[in-house]
């Protein structure tokens, strides 16, 4: 544990929508944000201290959302299972191949998956934003909390679209590389 280290995915992944996800929270619960002016205010609370306190949590968060961000995605996109079954039936070794052999298109597909999981935990957080938005009405009584709804749907729908065209460019690269490369035939033989 002498080097921590993050990469792009946690950074993509866990950590950009964990903070959304924390500064949410947050905001909701915070009984002296009325209104959506109020946010100015807010955003001067923080501190150096509490942003690298938050860092850790945030990157919690973020995980913690990626179960709810790849439950959205494969209920609203349940082909892109069965796409990446097309390829062979051992998912598993299809891309323990292409690690093994494909190192050099490792960095790109990287990005693919790192910018589908960001995109499918925001549309998560859409959603949580949602139910936030009206419990702060709830709360405060101020409409401008339900006006931010149609906002966070539409978010919402951008995001996991978003979500299935990086998962679509995952799906072609890899494929790309796998047989590019080659790769069928250093497959294990199935039983």
């Amino acid at each position: 544990m002498d080097k921590l280290r993050l990469d792009f995915f946690d950074i993509m992944g866990y950590l950009i929508p964990g903070s959304a996800m924390l500064m949410a929270i947050w905001i909701t619960a915070d009984p002296g944000i009325l209104k959506l002016q109020d946010l100015y205010g807010f955003l001067g609370k923080i501190s150096a201290n509490m942003i690298l306190a938050g860092f850790v949590v945030a990157y919690t968060v973020g995980f913690t959302m990626h179960f709810a961000g790849s439950f959205i995605f494969y209920r609203m996109h349940p082909k892109m299972i069965r796409k990446r079954e097309t390829a062979t039936t051992n998912v598993s070794n299809y891309w323990a191949v292409i690690r093994e052999y494909g190192d050099k298109h490792l960095s790109i597909l990287d990005r693919w998956q790192a910018l589908k999981a960001l995109a499918a935990n925001m549309s998560a957080f859409c959603l949580a934003a949602i139910v936030m938005c009206v419990i702060k009405w709830i709360l405060c009584g101020y409409w401008e909390w339900l006006c931010l709804i149609p906002v966070l749907i539409l978010l919402f729908f951008a995001y996991t679209n978003r979500a299935r065209v990086f998962a679509d460019y995952l799906d072609k690269d890899s494929y790309a590389v796998f047989e590019s490369l080659q790769l069928k035939n250093k497959l294990p033989p199935t039983l």
